[in-house]
């Protein structure tokens, strides 16, 4: 008698605000669906955090990586997905797939989880969603159902992805101070050496009608700029990650 496949989904995570009741039942609710079980993390809230948090992951007169101060928003935001690292880390954890909770669940994600479990473990981090703006895709892995790929860029947002043990110790690692926006961060993955990947078709997609925690915060838009830096980091940027991109595309095409 042939064995039946097993559906497996690993640890599922959403990132929720102690303020956000409505966002935890509409959640509940996709997962539901699902016949699916997750965990809630309590996010950082910028509203409440204290200086001493602050001071303690980001300094405004440390060295700019960045071409302008974070606001508590993304502080918070950078902090609350630390908070499902070192959970995973403390816990053992191989793989996990964490949302925050302005998202919509489009796909399968039992599908998802058998298809991370079955990969060979030369990951540390798999977008499963992105950005409306969408980045090149320069190199494509089939999965089953899903297609694994590598991007020109890393895409924007932090919404919906998968993580490995592997990834969380090298995150947690390169967190200690926090310099960017955690999705400009991870842009930067060579600094971490972060194996980044995309899973398509992606199972979530951000949800149109959310209004950002770090936009209600509303002061994204008065932080202080330096627009100088801005230039000189985007050309930067530009030559490492055409320098790194490329590396890694003779690392696996040579295989």
């Amino acid at each position: 008698m042939e064995n039946k496949p097993v559906s497996f989904t690993p640890p599922c995570f959403v990132i929720n605000l102690d303020r956000s009741p409505e966002r935890l039942t509409e959640m509940t609710q996709q997962f539901s669906k699902q016949a699916i079980q997750f965990q809630r993390i309590s996010a950082v809230d910028g509203g409440t955090i204290s200086h001493t948090l602050i001071d303690q992951f980001y300094s405004k007169s440390s060295p700019l990586k960045y071409h302008k101060q974070l606001n508590n928003g993304e502080i918070c935001c950078y902090l609350s997905h630390r908070k499902v690292w070192q959970k995973m880390v403390d816990e053992n954890i191989p793989v996990a797939i964490i949302l925050e909770d302005d998202v919509e669940i489009v796909g399968d994600l039992n599908a998802v989880g058998n298809t991370l479990v079955a990969m060979p473990k030369d990951w540390d981090y798999i977008k499963l969603t992105e950005h409306t703006r969408r980045r090149k895709v320069i190199y494509e892995d089939d999965r089953g159902p899903f297609t694994r790929v590598i991007y020109d860029k890393i895409p924007a947002r932090t919404c919906a992805q998968a993580v490995s043990l592997a990834g969380a110790q090298k995150l947690l690692a390169g967190s200690n101070t926090i310099s960017r926006p955690i999705d400009i961060d991870l842009q930067y993955w060579w600094e971490k050496e972060l194996r980044i990947f995309g899973l398509q078709p992606y199972p979530v997609r951000p949800k149109a009608d959310a209004t950002s925690e770090i936009d209600k915060l509303k002061q994204r838009r008065t932080t202080r700029k330096y627009n100088w830096l801005k230039v000189r980091q985007q050309v930067a940027f530009l030559i490492k990650n055409t320098k790194y991109v490329r590396a890694r595309l003779a690392s696996l095409t040579n295989h």
